[in-house]
C-alpha cells in the first residue's frame, strides 16, 4: 500500500472522532503522530478536501466539514473486456456484476476492442480516478516490455487488479481462467471416442490460449496413437469478410479429403466450418464431426445439427475474479499461487455423434 493511503485512512479515523467545523490538529503534530512526512500528509489531506471530509481555509487552517458536504462513499471497480457483445465476455462481466451487486460496488465497464492504445487510455483514466480495483481481459500484445510496463503503473498506484482469460508475461497478478489445455484435450478425446480418426484443428490467432488448446488437442491425438498431420492445424491470423473458420475449413478439405473431424477454437469458427462442409456436399457429424468451444447457447442451438461445445464457465470465471479482487482490496491473504482454473465441460448435442 502506498504510504499516503495509510495516512489517509488514519486521518479518516481522526476525523470521525471530531465534531463538525472543529479545527484539524496542526501539520507538525499530525506528522509526528502518524509518523509521516509533510508531503505525504498534505497529499492525503488534499484528497480528503476534494472528497468533502475537510474544508481548507487559507490563512486559518483545515476544519472538519459538515456531514452534508461529504461524498457518499462507495466502492467502485473498473472492468475492461475486448468486446462486451461477445458472449464469453458478457458472461464474465455478469459474473463480476453479481458479486459487485451483493457488495454494493459500482462497476465501470470499458471495451478495449483488442486495441492496445485504447486499453492504455482506459487504464490511465482508472489510475487518475483512483479506482479501487480492476478486472481485465488484457489485450494480446507482442510488445511484452511495453505491455508489462502499463501494469506496473497500476502496481505503483496501489490499485489491485485481476486478469481474466489470460495473463500478461512478466506481470505477477492473480489470473482466473478456464483450463484451455484440458478443454481441448477433453473435446478431442470425445471426437476420438466417437470413432473419428483424422481430426483437424482451427483457431483464430496464435497466442497463449490457442496454443494451450492446441497442446490439449495434440496430447489427445498422441495418447490415442493417431497420426499428427501438421497440415491440418490452422491458426488464422487475419480477419476476412467471410465467416471465421470458413476459409480455413475449405483449405483443410482441399488438403486432406480423408479429414473426418475438426476441433474449433470457438463456436464462431464452427459456424464457418459448417458452411464449408455443407458447400462440399458433406454432412456435419455423419461425414465430418465438429466440436466448438465456449458453449454460446444462441449459436450452438441455431446450427443444424446443433453444435456440441465445451463450456468455458465464463460466469464462474467472473465470479471468482471478483471474489479474489475483493480479498486484495480488503488486504485479506490469498495464496502465493495465484492462478485459478475452471474446468470446462462438454455440452453434448448432435454435431459429432460418429460417422455413418
Amino acid at each position: 500500500m502506498l504510504k499516503y493511503k495509510e495516512i489517509k485512512k488514519s486521518l479518516l479515523e481522526i476525523i470521525r472522532g471530531m465534531k463538525e467545523q472543529e479545527k484539524l490538529p496542526s501539520r507538525p503534530f499530525l506528522c509526528e503522530k502518524l509518523d509521516t512526512t509533510r508531503v505525504t500528509l498534505d497529499k492525503a489531506i488534499h484528497e480528503l478536501v476534494d472528497e468533502g471530509y475537510l474544508i481548507s481555509e487559507k490563512g486559518s487552517g483545515t476544519y472538519i466539514a459538515p456531514m452534508n458536504t461529504r461524498e457518499l462513499k462507495h466502492n467502485s471497480w473498473g472492468i475492461i473486456v475486448p468486446n462486451i457483445m461477445e458472449p464469453i465476455y458478457a458472461g464474465i462481466v455478469r459474473g463480476v456484476e453479481n458479486v459487485a451487486q451483493l457488495n454494493n460496488i459500482s462497476l465501470t465497464l470499458c471495451n478495449s476492442d483488442n486495441d492496445f492504445q485504447k486499453q492504455e487510455k482506459y487504464l490511465l483514466r482508472f489510475i487518475q480516478s483512483r479506482i479501487e480495483g480492476l478486472i481485465l481481459v488484457p489485450v494480446i500484445s507482442k510488445d511484452v516490455e511495453k505491455n508489462s510496463r502499463l501494469y506496473y503503473q497500476l502496481m505503483a498506484a496501489d490499485i489491485p487488479f485481476v486478469f481474466c482469460n489470460r495473463n500478461v508475461e512478466g506481470v505477477d497478478a492473480p489470473t482466473v481462467t478456464s483450463n484451455d489445455y484440458y478443454g481441448a484435450y477433453l473435446g478431442t478425446k470425445h471426437l476420438i471416442s466417437n470413432g473419428y480418426k483424422n481430426i483437424g484443428f482451427i483457431s483464430r490467432i496464435n497466442y497463449s490460449t490457442s496454443i494451450n488448446r492446441c497442446y490439449g488437442y495434440l496430447t489427445a491425438i498422441m495418447e490415442n496413437k493417431l497420426e499428427i498431420n501438421r497440415q491440418n492445424v490452422i491458426m488464422e491470423e487475419e480477419d476476412s469478410s467471410e465467416l471465421p473458420g470458413y476459409i480455413s475449413m475449405q483449405r483443410l478439405l482441399e488438403r486432406d479429403p480423408s479429414l473426418d473431424a475438426v476441433f474449433c477454437f470457438s463456436d464462431e469458427l464452427a459456424e464457418g466450418v459448417y458452411k464449408a462442409i455443407k458447400e462440399k456436399g458433406l454432412k456435419v457429424s455423419d461425414d465430418i464431426g465438429v466440436i466448438g468451444y465456449n458453449n454460446t447457447a444462441s449459436l450452438c442451438e441455431s446450427l443444424t445439427p446443433r453444435l456440441t461445445s465445451l463450456s468455458y464457465q465464463n460466469m464462474e470465471v467472473g465470479r471468482i475474479a471478483a471474489n479474489v479482487l475483493m480479498k486484495l482490496i480488503n488486504k485479506n491473504p490469498i495464496s502465493d499461487f495465484n492462478i485459478y482454473l475452471m474446468q470446462p465441460e462438454i455440452v453434448h448435442r448432435g454435431s459429432c455423434l460418429g460417422r455413418k
